[in-house]
């Protein structure tokens, strides 16, 4: 990979991000450290755990334990092993370097969350990624469970995009100098489905149809997603950056197979705008991070059963809906942060309400793979209140790749 011209390298040379250098670490991890990306650990420093002839093997425990105060039904104390992930990683030849991870949630039969191979044969910055893989769109998506910074994914994100995007297809990535102290990076991807996993409202246990994407599609009907974002200094040890993203589906359905009813044609997309901005002291371990993100969906959002008990017929929300979040954590030194998170959405199901999240969360690292996380979330939504108190462990063995990028 070719490096930036110097004046570039100012901004990566800053306390918060640092320009990744070397076939493994470029292949293996984004080219720059961007403000607010989940850095996981790694044991060594690239050698001790060398997958130049074997795959480096890792291993997360993610848990937690939290009580629940509501309007509604859901009251009580519970305790979850949330996740359970494995993961491998290898350069499969000079030009290529491969990932896979299997993921089991709540002790229940694992799945496949991604397999991929990122082609990096093209020349300059460009990668070609081929397989199934969480999307580029903004910077929470991208990540699994244990990299976010809540317990939870950002409310507007599994509201519009659901609990996790991921996709099987092809994504063409590059980044780019733009003047001296400028990166630029884009990236297009088509995929067979991006409907993503499904959000959660407390219905009563209402029945819903779901969404189905058809399994043979003409090209036009193919799922895409695009993103274009910058970094640039902003300060003397600050970094900022802005994003722009889109997840658009132009073909599927709405099904309840119990009584043999779809809605057939449907439609939507989803826009988002992020910003991020990041500093540190001289010694880079007291940091400082702000950010959000708006979103917008447009088109057919959802779809309701005319009749819970005797439906007839799929009626489709055909609309749109905004949302947002904001965010700041403080780091103290490297063990110890916090921070607050705010959150807000329209409801798809009928725009015209509304729900929010208010986060308050501490973090102490015991060890670079030992984390505690203690936070509060009070919500609202419908009109209904609820207050979440929650202890979160997360435990990292071995290498931890993704094939996160900025």
């Amino acid at each position: 990979m070719l490096l930036p011209s110097v004046p570039v390298l100012r901004v990566a040379r800053t306390t918060l991000g640092a320009l990744v250098v070397g076939g493994a670490a470029l292949a293996q991890g984004p080219a720059f450290d961007s403000p607010g990306l989940s850095k996981p650990p790694r044991a060594g420093d690239g050698f001790t755990l060398s997958n130049d002839f074997n795959p480096a093997i890792g291993v997360v425990i993610d848990a937690f334990a939290d009580g629940i105060a509501t309007d509604g039904a859901d009251d009580g104390f519970d305790a979850e092993l949330r996740v359970l992930e494995l993961n491998f990683s290898a350069h499969i030849d000079p030009e290529a370097w491969a990932y896979v991870v299997l993921a089991s949630e709540n002790g229940e039969n694992p799945r496949l969350d991604e397999a991929a191979v990122e082609y990096t044969g093209m020349g300059g910055n460009q990668v070609l990624k081929v397989g199934r893989f969480f999307v580029d769109f903004g910077k929470q998506m991208q990540n699994h469970l244990e990299g976010l910074r809540t317990l939870e994914r950002p409310l507007p994100l599994r509201e519009f995009l659901g609990e996790e995007l991921a996709g099987t297809g092809v994504q063409y990535d590059n980044w780019f100098a733009a003047g001296d102290a400028t990166p630029v990076r884009f990236s297009i991807g088509a995929f067979a489905s991006l409907l993503g996993e499904g959000h959660e409202h407390d219905d009563g246990g209402t029945p819903e149809p779901a969404g189905v994407v058809p399994d043979r599609k003409d090209i036009d009907e193919l799922s895409f997603v695009a993103r274009i974002t910058a970094m640039t200094d902003a300060g003397e040890r600050g970094l900022a950056q802005l994003g722009a993203s889109v997840r658009h589906v132009p073909a599927f359905d709405f099904t309840f197979d119990d009584a043999g009813l779809a809605q057939r044609g449907l439609s939507n997309t989803v826009f988002g705008v992020d910003a991020t901005w990041a500093t540190s002291d001289a010694t880079g371990l007291k940091r400082t991070l702000i950010g959000g993100e708006f979103l917008a969906i447009d088109g057919d959002i959802a779809g309701a059963l005319d009749d819970p008990v005797t439906p007839t017929a799929i009626d489709v929300v055909d609309d749109s809906a905004t949302g947002f979040f904001v965010f700041g954590d403080y780091a103290w030194d490297r063990y110890h942060s916090a921070g607050v998170q705010y959150a807000a959405a329209d409801l798809t199901e009928d725009p015209s309400l509304d729900a929010s999240e208010l986060d308050l969360y501490y973090t102490h690292n015991l060890t670079e793979f030992r984390r505690l996380r203690f936070g509060v979330t009070v919500g609202e939504e419908g009109g209904v209140d609820s207050t979440r108190a929650y202890v979160q462990f997360t435990n990292y063995f071995g290498n931890h790749f993704h094939g996160l990028n900025w």
